[in-house]
C-alpha cells in the first residue's frame, strides 16, 4: 500500500497545512532532548493534540524491558493523544537516539540498573510539566511490565509528586520472584517447567531465593494514586502474588493502590484466547475521571 502526504488549504493569508500518515493530523508533535543526572542526552518526542486551546493533561510513557524507542510505544502515543493528553514518549538510555548504554539485568544489579531508569523517567515527566500547553498538575506516568518498578522510583525523584500512575502489566513483587516465576512459566514464549497452575502459584508463593529489587517499600510509601491493570493469564508477571502485596499494603492502611483485573488476559493485556480485548482504556479514563485529571464526556 502506497500512503501519499495530504495537503489542506486553510485560506486566504492562512497558508498550507501539509502531513503525513506518520504523522496524524490530530497531533502535532517536536522533538525534545531530556538531559539525565549522569549527563546523558536522551531524545524524545512531545505529542499532543493539535486542536486543543486550554492546557491539557499529560503521560510520560514509560518503557517496559528491553532496548526499547519511540517506536515501540507509538501505538499507546496516539490512543491517548486521541483521548486529550499530551504524551512524552523518548528512546531508552544506550537504544535509538540517545546516548548511554543500555544495562542489561538482574541479579545483584537490578537495584542499581532500575535507579539509573528511575532518574531518566523523573527528568522526562519534570520536562512534559514544564512544556507549553500542558496542564502541570494533571502530569503523571504510565507504563508496562518493568516500568512498575521504574515509575514509583521516579516519582519519588521528580522535582514535583505526579498527579497519578497507570500500570499495565506490572509486578508489585521483587525482581527475584518475578524471575522465578517466568522460568517456571515460560515467560509466554518458551515450554513451561510447571504446568499445573495450583503447584505453579504455590511453588512462587513460597520461593524462599535471592529477592533481588523489592519494590514493596517505595509502594507502601507512595502518596500518588495508583491504577494497576493486571491479566490474570500474565505469563511473565505472576499476577496472583502482585495482588497478594498489594492486598496487604490495603490492609495496613496504604489507599493509594487500585487494583482491575482481566480474568483472561496476556501479559500484553489481550485476551488471551483471542475473544473480546479487555476495556484498558475505558477503565483507566473512568479512575482518571474520578481523580480530576479529566472530565466526563
Amino acid at each position: 500500500m502506497t500512503f501519499v502526504a495530504a495537503v489542506i488549504v486553510l485560506g486566504p493569508g492562512a497558508g498550507v497545512l501539509a502531513f503525513h500518515p506518520s504523522r496524524p493530523l490530530y497531533m502535532q508533535q517536536r522533538p525534545v532532548a531530556l538531559r539525565a543526572p549522569d549527563g546523558v542526552v536522551l531524545h524524545g518526542t512531545l505529542s499532543r493534540p493539535r486542536w486543543r486551546r486550554a492546557a491539557v493533561p499529560g503521560m510520560v510513557i514509560v518503557h517496559g524491558s528491553g532496548p526499547l524507542t519511540r517506536d515501540d510505544v507509538r501505538g499507546d502515543m496516539r490512543a491517548l493523544v486521541g483521548m486529550g493528553f499530551a504524551v512524552l514518549t523518548y528512546d531508552k538510555r544506550g537504544a535509538g537516539r540517545s546516548e548511554g548504554v543500555f544495562l542489561r539485568q538482574w541479579g545483584d544489579s537490578a537495584q542499581y540498573v532500575l535507579a539509573q531508569l528511575a532518574a531518566d523517567a523523573a527528568v522526562a515527566l519534570d520536562s512534559l510539566r514544564a512544556a507549553e500547553g500542558v496542564d502541570p498538575a494533571r502530569v503523571g506516568f504510565l507504563g508496562a511490565s518493568q516500568a512498575g518498578w521504574i515509575i514509583p522510583l521516579a516519582a519519588e525523584r521528580a522535582q514535583r509528586r505526579p498527579r497519578f500512575h497507570v500500570l499495565l502489566a506490572s509486578p508489585a513483587v521483587s525482581t527475584g520472584v518475578e524471575q522465578y516465576y517466568s522460568d517456571l512459566s515460560g515467560d509466554g514464549s518458551r515450554p513451561a517447567q510447571l504446568e499445573d497452575r495450583p503447584k505453579l502459584e504455590a511453588r512462587v508463593l513460597a520461593y524462599t531465593g535471592p529477592r533481588g529489587y523489592d519494590p514493596a517499600p517505595v509502594l507502601a510509601r507512595s502518596t500518588v494514586p495508583t491504577l494497576w491493570m493486571l491479566g490474570e493469564r500474565d505469563q511473565s508477571v505472576p499476577t496472583f502474588a502482585s495482588r497478594r502485596v498489594l492486598d496487604s499494603l490495603a490492609r495496613n492502611g496504604v489507599s493509594t493502590h487500585t487494583v482491575v483485573s482481566f480474568r483472561n488476559a496476556n501479559h500484553f493485556l489481550r485476551d488471551a484466547d483471542g475473544g473480546a480485548q479487555p476495556p484498558v482504556w475505558n477503565k483507566m479514563m473512568s479512575w482518571l475521571q474520578s481523580l480530576g485529571v479529566v472530565r466526563a464526556p
